[in-house]
Formats: C-alpha cells, sequence, structure tokens
C-alpha cells in the first residue's frame, strides 16, 4: 500500500501534456528515491493515467458501453496494482478526472490503496480555457460551429451561482465542462472526498510569463522533495502545441465535408493527425491564436468572477496567484477570421502533405528498384496470384 498518493486533477489545456511527460521523464530517478509516478502499468509506457481511469468508470461516465469499446479493465487493474504493492509515495495524472461524478471518483479512490491520499488541482483562466476547448472539440472530429459551442455551455452553465448549480453539474453526465471547470465547485466536490485539507490548487501562469513558473508552483503543491528544482527540458516532438485560429477554422470545415461524405470519425482523425504532423506546424507564419469573440467576453468574465469568489469559501490553499483566473481583455478578438488566411493555411497543410506522401513515393520506387531482378519478378507474380484469388 503507497503511504501517500497524489492525485493530480488536470482538467485540459491547463499545462496537464506538459507535467505529465515532465513527470515521466523523471519517473526512473523518482522511482530511485521512492516516488512512483507509473508509466508501465499496462505494458507500454503511457505518460497519464487516462487508460486507466478510463477502464474504471467509462461504463457509468460515457455515453458507450465498454463492451463496444473494448476496454476490458486490464488497465486499471494494473494501476491499482502498482500503487497497492507501492511502500511510498505514489502519483497519478488525468485530464477526466476532474469531470468525474462523484459517485465515480469515489469508487476511483477507493480502488487506490493508500494511507493518505492529496489532491492537486491546476486550473487555467476561462479566457484561454474555451477557445482551446472548443481547438480540441474539432480535433476530435466534432462539427459543432465555434459559437454554437460557446452557447451550449452558456446554457450548460445556467443563471444561478456556482454553489447552487453544483448539484445539477455533479450528477448529469452531460455536464463534464463545468464538472472540471467551475472552480469552486470542483475543489468543494473534491474536499467532501478526501477532506479540506488534503486539496491544493496551481493556477496556471498568464502568458509571457517565464517558462519554469508552472513547475514551481506545481513542485511546491505536491511537497514531494525527490522533485528537482529544475524541470528536464522535453523533446519538441512531445510538446502539446494547440491550433492557430485561421488552422482551427480549416480544420472544422474539414470534420464538415468528411461527415458530408460519409466518412467514420476514424478516417477524418487520421487525415486530421497528417495535416497536423506534416502541415502546419512547419509554417512560417501561422497566425494568431484563437481567441473569445468579443460578444463573449462580458459573460465569461462573469463567470470567472463568480468562480473566483466561490472558491475562496472553500479556503483551498492556492499555489500561484487566483488573480491569474480572471479573463482579460485581449481574451477576446473583433471579427471573423479572415477568409484568405483560413484558405493559406488549408493550402499550406495541403501541399506541404501531398509533398511529403510524393516522397515517400519516390523512396518506396527506390527500395523496390533496388531489388535484384528475379525478386521483381518473383513479387509480379505474387501479386498477380493474389489479385486471382481476390
Amino acid at each position: 500500500m503507497a503511504q501517500r498518493l497524489i492525485v493530480h486533477i488536470g482538467p485540459r489545456k491547463t499545462g496537464t501534456t506538459y507535467l505529465q511527460r515532465v513527470l515521466q521523464q523523471l519517473s526512473p530517478s523518482l522511482k530511485a528515491q521512492g516516488v512512483l509516478y507509473p508509466t508501465d502499468y499496462r505494458g507500454e509506457d503511457d505518460y497519464n493515467h487516462v487508460g486507466a481511469i478510463s477502464d474504471l468508470t467509462h461504463n457509468e461516465e460515457s455515453k458507450e458501453s465498454n463492451r463496444w469499446t473494448g476496454k476490458d479493465g486490464s488497465g486499471w487493474t494494473g494501476l491499482a496494482s502498482a500503487i497497492g504493492s507501492w511502500d511510498g509515495t505514489a502519483i497519478i495524472s488525468a485530464e477526466m478526472i476532474g469531470g468525474l461524478r462523484p459517485p465515480a471518483a469515489r469508487r476511483m479512490l477507493d480502488g487506490l490503496s493508500a494511507s493518505t491520499i492529496d489532491v492537486v488541482i491546476t486550473m487555467r483562466d476561462l479566457g484561454r480555457i474555451l477557445p482551446s476547448s472548443w481547438q480540441q472539440h474539432v480535433r476530435n472530429t466534432h462539427t459543432q460551429p465555434y459559437r454554437r459551442y460557446l452557447e451550449r455551455r452558456a446554457q450548460e452553465r445556467g443563471d444561478q451561482p456556482p454553489a447552487q448549480m453544483q448539484a445539477e453539474w455533479d450528477t448529469e453526465r452531460h455536464q463534464t465542462f463545468w464538472r472540471s471547470y467551475a472552480y469552486g465547485a470542483l475543489v468543494r466536490r473534491w474536499q467532501d472526498l478526501v477532506g479540506a485539507e488534503h486539496v491544493n490548487v496551481v493556477t496556471l501562469p498568464p502568458s509571457g510569463s517565464p517558462s519554469h513558473l508552472l513547475w514551481d508552483r506545481f513542485r511546491a503543491a505536491l511537497d514531494v522533495s525527490a522533485l528537482p528544482e529544475t524541470a528536464p527540458k522535453l523533446p519538441a516532438f512531445i510538446a502539446n502545441i494547440g491550433s492557430t485560429r485561421a488552422e482551427a477554422v480549416f480544420l472544422h470545415a474539414l470534420n464538415v465535408e468528411a461527415k458530408r461524405r460519409g466518412w467514420n470519425r476514424k478516417t477524418a482523425n487520421e487525415l486530421q493527425q497528417h495535416l497536423l504532423s506534416s502541415g502546419f506546424l512547419e509554417r512560417p507564419d501561422r497566425g494568431g491564436p484563437l481567441l473569445l469573440p468579443r460578444s463573449y467576453l462580458g459573460r465569461v468574465r462573469e463567470w470567472a468572477a463568480a468562480d473566483i469568489d466561490d472558491m475562496a469559501t472553500t479556503g483551498v490553499v492556492v499555489h500561484g496567484d487566483v488573480e491569474d483566473l480572471r479573463v482579460l481583455d485581449s481574451s477576446a478578438s473583433h471579427g471573423r477570421v479572415p477568409s484568405d488566411q483560413i484558405a493559406a493555411a488549408g493550402a499550406f497543410a495541403t501541399a506541404n502533405a501531398m509533398a511529403r506522401e510524393a516522397d515517400e513515393i519516390r523512396r518506396r520506387n527506390l527500395r523496390e528498384g533496388a531489388i535484384s531482378l528475379p525478386g521483381r519478378l518473383a513479387r509480379r507474380i505474387r501479386d498477380r496470384l493474389r489479385g486471382d484469388r481476390i
């Protein structure tokens, strides 16, 4: 049994992937010092614990049953076993934990053997969360337009103060967004589960802050002496880089067209990943980030202010500055994305993807050309026989 379990609740776009990748890289040295950050709990090198948590909670938290998705619970069994057999401090981290309803959260905690459980929640201001959330929505191949997405979040938010809305957020399955980002209610939910003194908050620094500041705050909240003062530098390829506003609008249009053509979501997602990996990131001038529409700025500011006031009533310890959660005027943009910027982003990504595909064809032809004549004849005969069988 672990002597101490630290549960990192990092809702999407709150610096979570960065922190998880740092912990993954530190895992071997931490383990030698009595701190477990499990990375091989299901036979592969995982940097977070989403697979395990979804194995346990998917049936009750998702519309899709485990029977349909093929989840068999082995990820959860592996994680629980690793922590149950560890005599020291263990750390787990998963974006989806913040969106769990109380019964699922309790079941998760009950399945992890630990003498003490501490919770650390990372938070980012709603002015940056909402645009990033829609971009993630688009990357998951959804077709809901940006403004309709924001209006849906407004409807789910309701008109009552957070303390009065919490019962609905805690019970309705579709209220995942506000379970994760109505911060006062999020803190209160987990204080009820583990005790008020066992919940800490880390706020993300404002844009342009020193790069080490998030790690400094996170390390202070975890209070684990084995964590180094300076986080290791991560390879660029594992950075979770968001799309710009032109790129996001282009990908949304791609999703709409894929749906019109009847493509399944896996096919659309594979095309997106191809464009993201071989197109957008190499563009010299990618353009500015997606921001809030100016017409939503006032409402989002009010939500953020209400959540800050609500969180103050919990007495939770904040590592950082609660003012980091205010929504700034710079969070909003004037007007829509110019069509020429969208076209330029799409054209660059498409051309780059086609160029890489052409390079791959040339390399394949060179490899085949290097094969001896008997080998080429044998391959032609084999291919013809296969064609006859089909």
